[in-house]
């Protein structure tokens, strides 16, 4: 970690606007004609927006190059409904294997031509730049500070939907210590609830291997994507199964303790288990409850035959 200047300019613009997962109103470019999240943030490929349709944006700096690791996730989901557009947003903080869920808010706005729009709320701003791409998420309640800035995109890869999973470059701020990493800012589209899960992973090793593996576009099996030196890979069928799971009694379910992934091809496998975590139930109908968790892990990844010593962060979510 290093002390360096934070940019704030344009902050008080970033919370007028608001962040975006899209860009110009389906009024002004009908979703599909732009491009993905940020690119500028160009509006979702869903051509009608109908009750029921949910915008996940999970937007997480992950620095693993020391001992200790350090995690800044965001997570936003809009969900469409006849009376509006219901919102949640989600902050936590995890260093040195403890976690903090630092801000949980959830509210009702306004039916919108673009309800995939991620914006500010309570204590927590966004700062947006030209074309509406998303520059910086801080948090600030009293003597709390924390930034999360984005940086270049690295690299970015589609999946169903409009879903995108971006790699940039990034920094986080605290108490005026800045660090530098990485961030996958990852946005999906579901017009269907399928009663299952969810899970988005982002490992990292030496530099050379960035992994993301997802579901968040619907059921079935998961997709990967890495980037290998400077190597572009996509394994369309990713099995991801629970070695070991542990009792979350407060939801009455079982939480994943250890992963083993493999592609349909060979070419991906490989294993890791949860370091450390947060773990909680939410709200819902019936005596077993909803599970959002955000997990730090560590392995081993092999992708053509090299393994590599992996860390990372994992969204799991049970509906």
């Amino acid at each position: 970690m290093r002390n360096a200047p934070w940019r704030t300019a344009a902050a008080a613009v970033g919370a007028i606007l608001g962040g975006s997962c899209g860009g110009g109103d389906p009024g002004e470019g009908a979703p599909g004609t732009g491009a993905g999240p940020d690119a500028a943030d160009g509006a979702p490929a869903v051509a009608v927006i109908t009750p029921g349709t949910t915008y996940q944006r999970t937007i997480v700096f992950v620095e693993t190059s020391g001992d200790s690791a350090q995690f800044f996730p965001w997570d936003f989901e809009n969900r469409v409904e006849t009376d509006g557009v219901h919102r949640s947003v989600r902050g936590w903080l995890g260093r040195a294997g403890q976690w903090r869920l630092f801000m949980e808010d959830e509210w009702t706005t306004a039916p919108t031509r673009s309800p995939w729009r991620i914006v500010p709320r309570g204590s927590a701003r966004l700062v947006v730049g030209l074309e509406d791409a998303l520059e910086e998420i801080y948090y600030r309640e009293g003597v709390r500070d924390l930034s999360l800035r984005l940086g270049r995109t690295v690299v970015e890869w589609s999946g169903q939907r409009g879903t995108t999973y971006r790699l940039l470059e990034g920094a986080v701020r605290l108490a005026d210590v800045e660090t530098e990493g990485l961030v996958l800012d990852a946005f999906a589209v579901r017009t269907t609830d399928n009663g299952g899960g969810a899970e988005l992973a982002v490992l990292t090793g030496d530099d050379r291997l960035q992994l993301v593996f997802a579901n968040l576009d619907g059921p079935g099996r998961y997709r990967a994507w890495a980037r290998q030196d400077t190597l572009e890979l996509f394994w369309p069928d990713v099995e991801v199964t629970w070695e070991e799971t542990r009792s979350f009694e407060r939801a009455r379910r079982n939480v994943p303790m250890l992963w083993h992934i493999e592609s349909a091809d060979g070419m991906l496998s490989g294993a890791f288990e949860s370091v450390s975590s947060h773990v909680q139930a939410l709200e819902g109908d019936g005596a077993i409850l909803p599970v959002l968790a955000v997990y730090e892990v560590a392995g081993r990844i092999t992708v053509d035959e090299e393994e590599v010593a992996v860390k990372g962060f994992l969204r799991h979510f049970q509906r």
